[in-house]
């Protein structure tokens, strides 16, 4: 813990990976094969590509009616300039609407659908991406639970935004308090904001991408959804590693025992 006050809390959660179980598929556009299951981001630092999400995606894909949205995953520091230009391509089009219709088809998403390119350093699509999925079992509860104590939830996530506000009415949590399509260091800013207002900042969140927006939390979980996610790296960053999400209401309120028993403490000695 990076503070030692101990107020009311904001919590933060990452979706995919995190909250959202989620279901990935990959189009190969020059190949036309399809991938099932794929750690998106892992596989775009493996090609040296950059992820870009697709505004309007989610309500269909028409000429016209959808547009390049940012860059939230990036094999380079400075990735190339996308213009919607690439989005009038037939085999462009075509892509994206098999990957949501395979996502929608194999993954039986109950937050709906997000679209996808993968481009190379020209600017040139390699890959759709079509992503679905469901809420994991402990979420629902969790959350519950966080706002019964009258702290705040928050998602912060690289996702499409129709999705995650789909997502966020699921769970009761208010639109205000969601950013979407956001890079790494647009979710670490987030949570700087939030520290300007609450007494203690949680980050949860389940791999690589989520670590700029850990380090400037005053307390940073990591779920182990999947093991093979979770680097030696990533241990040494973060302040707890749980299973179970059931875990973090457990884990703010042991720090706020803690705190208060110091306080008082320090209290008792003046």
């Amino acid at each position: 813990m990076k503070r030692a006050k101990c107020l009311r809390a904001a919590v933060v959660f990452d979706k995919s990976g995190t909250i959202l179980k989620p279901c990935r598929v990959v189009l190969d556009i020059h190949k036309n094969e399809v991938l099932f299951h794929v750690n998106t981001l892992k596989f775009v630092l493996e090609i040296g590509g950059y992820l870009v999400n697709i505004k309007g995606a989610s309500i269909g894909i028409k000429r016209g009616g959808i547009k390049i949205g940012k860059v939230i995953c990036s094999s380079s520091s400075a990735p190339p300039r996308i213009s919607n230009e690439i989005l009038r391509r037939n085999d462009v089009l075509n892509a994206l609407k098999r990957v949501l219709v395979e996502a929608k088809r194999h993954c039986g998403s109950e937050v709906g659908t997000c679209a996808a390119l993968i481009v190379d350093k020209f600017a040139c699509p390699t890959h759709a991406v079509g992503l679905g999925g469901v809420l994991y079992e402990d979420v629902r509860e969790t959350v519950e639970t966080i706002r019964g104590t009258d702290d705040d939830v928050f998602l912060a996530t690289g996702n499409c935004r129709e999705s995650t506000l789909k997502c966020a009415k699921i769970l009761g949590i208010d639109k205000r308090f969601v950013i979407a399509d956001a890079s790494p260091k647009e979710k670490m800013d987030f949570v700087k904001k939030l520290r300007r207002f609450y007494g203690l900042v949680v980050m949860v969140g389940n791999d690589v991408n989520d670590l700029p927006a850990m380090r400037e939390a005053d307390i940073s979980i990591l779920v182990k959804r999947d093991p093979s996610d979770v680097t030696e790296k990533m241990l040494f960053e973060v302040d707890h590693l749980v299973e179970s999400l059931r875990e973090v209401p457990k884990i703010i309120s042991e720090i706020r025992r803690s705190v208060s028993f110091s306080t008082f403490d320090l209290k008792a000695h003046q």
